[in-house]
């Protein structure tokens, strides 16, 4: 890949074209594509549509390679692929070597064929153009149009992969899981478009800026509200002691006995000191000990958190996996920050981190039946986060949900930010910048150790604040950071016995 996804995301929002051509679809320029629609999406307040799409641009990009496959195969037979008689001879033929498009990689590199994507920005939408330079068969568009009017008929995700799923033809469940999932995020059939010309076809996506009608995002937003606003206050236990942390005059031994009386509380600060590893190699114990090593900022921290989470655990279904994800995006956080010789910081970034993620819960709880459904169904298809198909449907992201959450608590400014912005800390409206970067590169960090890293995620204004210029040294601080949280596990756990 020899172009920048920062730069063409920059172009985009300018009012250019950011696009990519290819010929084989490699998984480098599959990543880089997937990178550019990241920073598309999450710069305009959209990340939630980032799973969907990139499972909708995966199939189309992979049919439109496949499209040119099969016309690179009729030549190299010598079979008039106009022809139906000798389509259908080389169709036969054809089936496994569409399984398998890597076999055809040199010959589709030395051919004429190329498939493009284009990104545009429209005054009040997206629009997302999958094109191939080759004339498309009056019967693969035929096939193409049928497919799409059965989409519109069928109730659901299932009923039209059984019934229309054929791996031999491009534009096979590609089209069919588009339509399906573009009418399901409120948008109209106007707003996926096929276009036929003469030596070109192109799949269009328009994505509006308000996926659905202003009277159902009123009604879902306004229930969300309604539910945030009936979150119960911090209990008084709570806040007196964060008053304890914040005076001159408190002593450990106050502190302490205040804490202890509230045993769930004090569990929980016992675990959360635990797992930031503010001293590498130690366990803590007691609550004594947590006030002494930590001091009142991080005990502050810890209170707040475990107040969070008790309270959202009691209204809402416990989410461990959620709390987990923002416990070792903590501990990330504070290193990070504590290697670029940010003391200041260390302490906002841990518990910025540690809540950043709390409109998840809120989300998640909104309507688990459909996110069971929906995410069953499509599972197979690569769709990953249950929180992002949540999301598809209730039109809000879990980042907004999470401020309104942190506003409706009082939560400082700065924290509010890192909630709200820790998927676009390049926003005009964040002013503490450094936190806000700090948790984002924490967050991606975290979010990619299950797959292969890929720098074109990231964006360089965060890597290059903190002195991050290839994807060597990404490596690296990925490296280092979950070495010493394995370390600190392995020690926690021994310690447990």
């Amino acid at each position: 890949m020899n172009y920048d996804s920062n730069d063409m995301v920059n172009e985009f929002e300018r009012g250019g074209e950011a696009y990519v051509a290819f010929q084989y679809l490699s998984k480098e320029i599959e990543n880089g594509i997937n990178a550019l629609l990241a920073k598309i999406l999450y710069r305009g307040d959209m990340g939630y549509l980032y799973d969907t799409l990139e499972a909708v641009l995966r199939e189309l990009m992979h049919n439109g390679v496949k499209a040119n496959m099969k016309r690179i195969w009729f030549n190299d037979l010598g079979l008039d692929i106009t022809n139906d008689g000798e389509y259908r001879e080389g169709m036969a033929r054809f089936r496994e070597v569409a399984l398998h498009p890597d076999r055809m990689r040199d010959r589709l590199l030395e051919s004429p064929y190329r498939v493009v994507v284009t990104f545009r920005k429209g005054a009040d939408s997206i629009q997302i153009d999958v094109a191939n330079n080759a004339r498309v068969l009056p019967a693969e568009l035929e096939r193409i149009r049928a497919r799409l009017a059965r989409s519109a008929r069928c109730k659901g995700f299932s009923e039209a992969y059984e019934d229309m799923y054929d791996s031999s033809e491009g534009a096979g469940l590609g089209i069919i899981l588009t339509a399906l999932l573009m009418k399901n995020a409120g948008m109209g059939r106007d707003d996926l478009r096929v276009v036929s010309g003469n030596d070109s076809f192109t799949i269009t996506l328009r994505i509006p800026g308000e996926l659905k009608s202003r009277e159902t995002v009123t009604h879902i937003t306004g229930r969300i509200l309604e539910d945030v606003r009936a979150l119960p206050t911090f209990p008084e236990s709570i806040l007196r002691l964060r008053r304890l942390c914040e005076s001159p005059d408190t002593t450990v031994e106050s502190i302490s006995g205040a804490i202890s009386h509230d045993p769930s509380i004090a569990a929980e600060v016992i675990r959360l000191s635990n797992s930031a590893a503010f001293v590498p190699g130690r366990r803590i114990r007691k609550i004594s000990e947590a006030v002494v090593i930590l001091g009142m900022k991080n005990i502050f921290s810890l209170l707040t958190t475990a107040a969070a989470r008790r309270i959202l655990d009691r209204r809402y279904r416990k989410f461990e996996q959620v709390w987990e994800h923002c416990n070792r995006t903590a501990f990330y956080a504070r290193n990070i920050a504590i290697d670029a010789g940010r003391s200041d910081l260390v302490d906002g970034v841990f518990i910025a981190a540690l809540l950043h993620d709390i409109g998840k819960i809120v989300l998640l709880s909104t309507n688990m039946d459909l996110v069971n459904q929906v995410a069953g169904i499509v599972g197979n298809r690569k769709i990953r986060s249950t929180t992002i198909i949540e999301e598809l449907f209730v039109g809000i992201s879990h980042s907004t949900i999470g401020a309104l959450v942190a506003e409706q608590w009082n939560f400082p400014d700065e924290l509010i930010e890192a909630i709200r912005y820790h998927h676009a800390p390049l926003d005009p409206a964040v002013k503490h910048r450094d936190l806000v970067m700090i948790v984002d590169l924490a967050n991606q960090i975290r979010n990619q150790e299950h797959r292969q890293l890929d720098i074109g995620f990231y964006e360089s204004g965060v890597l290059e604040r903190f002195g991050i210029g290839t994807r060597v040294e990404l490596e690296a601080l990925a490296g280092r950071l979950r070495a010493r949280y394995d370390s600190h596990e392995e020690l926690i756990g021994s310690r447990r016995q």
